[in-house]
């Protein structure tokens, strides 16, 4: 019974031992080009896209392919003069016809001509996911980077506030401080952790998109810590670019627009097809027959063609037409599109640029200077608990708030270049 005791008491040790390993995690720093070259070449939906092109260079191959010949033997099956079943002799009847089929009109390479287009579609449609996942990578590597630094202040924060709470805790002991002091400085402390966890939980649900997105399998024994080069951020500036110019790149880069114009492109290629298969094919067949003929040995060569009177896709020419104005008009749409986007996110970008440098970025340093002082001189009773708690607001909602005026200027400078559709302002 005692080694049974021993026994199990080793497994619940080697559990908890397992279970502690478990929650240690490794940070893991990582600078935005190398979260880019993970993505790259690990996300899973980019790599799923990439068989799309290879499926698109298929039908390419598939067009190119001519038609089969066709081969047909024909046997009798009973000579009733001979009474013989099946006679391949003499004095029996073999035919054999070989035809091919010729594509007039040039369809055949009209074709190849639109598969050829379905693979710049298909690569299109490749480069703007890659543009729209891209952008979804660095918003949330820039999100997380800015939530981990409001998260410092926190880390920081909170034990000091703890601190005094219980300095303080010893001084009504005496009786020398209101109960109400306390409670406020808890209710502030209950403030405070409130906002940790809150953040918290935002950045792990950013850790989990950043890990789909890279495809890190590893990612549960890993805490990401972004690293942005803020010196180079703080150089950059939207307001030397010109809109106008920005509208013409993004006419020239934009992905969505480019598998627009190719969709009209397709559409002229294929109103020619059905043109094209209003005329008929012709079929070229060779043939022998042995007795089936008025002579013995017959050869003979044979053309055949379909005759245009009732059937001249007449149909499929009207829809393909159809087909051809609808994403004209579609096109124009998405010009329109892109043109009100990138000077839409200009504007966001300028605008934010100009609020971020008119913000005067000192007083947040004054802020942390002054908190170790404010803090002895509440513990010393030389400010009041309404003068230290109105001190600590303002200096959390100084560093949260300029945490989320340097996210939201970079996410503007992220925004500029999916809409532009490169990157016209890099900063890092």
């Amino acid at each position: 019974m005692c080694g049974l005791k021993v026994i199990v008491i080793c497994l619940i040790f080697v559990f908890q031992c397992d279970l502690s390993a478990q929650m240690q995690k490794d940070t893991l720093k990582i600078t935005q080009q190398q979260a880019d070259k993970l993505f790259l070449n690990n996300n899973l939906q980019l790599l799923a896209s990439k068989f799309n092109i290879g499926a698109a260079e298929a039908a390419i191959f598939q067009a190119k392919l001519w038609d089969n010949p066709n081969i047909s033997i024909e046997q009798n099956i009973y000579n009733q003069y001979t009474k013989k079943y099946f006679d391949v002799t003499s004095t029996g009847n073999t035919g054999i016809q070989i035809q091919q089929l010729f594509r007039l009109a040039g369809k055949r390479n009209k074709q190849i001509q639109i598969a050829s287009i379905s693979k710049e579609i298909a690569e299109f449609t490749f480069y703007d996911l890659l543009r729209a996942l891209k952008y979804e990578l660095h918003s949330d590597f820039n999100d997380l980077f800015y939530l981990q630094q409001s998260l410092k202040f926190y880390n920081e924060s909170i034990p000091s506030v703890k601190k005094t709470i219980s300095s303080v805790e010893g001084v009504y002991e005496s009786h020398s401080m209101l109960l109400s002091e306390i409670l406020r400085l808890k209710s502030l402390l209950f403030s405070l952790e409130n906002d940790r966890l809150t953040l918290i939980n935002q950045i792990s649900e950013l850790e989990n998109d950043l890990c789909v997105l890279i495809n890190d399998r590893l990612s549960i024994n890993k805490y990401y810590s972004p690293q942005l080069n803020q010196e180079r951020i703080e150089n950059n500036s939207p307001e030397n670019l010109n809109p106008d110019s920005l509208v013409r790149i993004a006419f020239e880069s934009r992905p969505d627009l480019k598998i627009s114009n190719a969709n009209v492109k397709s559409d002229e290629i294929n109103l020619k097809l059905q043109k094209a298969l209003a005329v008929p094919d012709l079929t070229v067949a060779g043939l022998w027959s042995r007795q089936g003929s008025y002579i013995n040995n017959y050869y003979a060569l044979q053309f055949s063609i379909d005759l245009p009177i009732f059937n001249r896709n007449q149909g499929n020419i009207l829809l393909s037409q159809n087909n051809l104005d609808a994403d004209a008009k579609l096109l124009e749409q998405t010009k329109l599109n892109v043109e009100r986007e990138v000077k839409n996110a200009y504007s966001k970008a300028v605008e934010t640029e100009r609020f971020y440098k008119s913000f005067d970025k000192k007083f947040t340093l004054e802020y942390r200077k002054m908190i170790a002082g404010v803090l002895a001189n509440y513990e010393k009773r030389y400010i009041t608990i309404i003068e230290f708690t109105d001190f600590y607001e303002s200096f959390r909602n100084s560093i949260v708030q300029m945490n989320q005026l340097q996210n939201n200027r970079t996410d503007a400078f992220e925004n500029l270049n999916y809409k532009v559709g490169i990157d016209v302002i890099k900063y890092q």
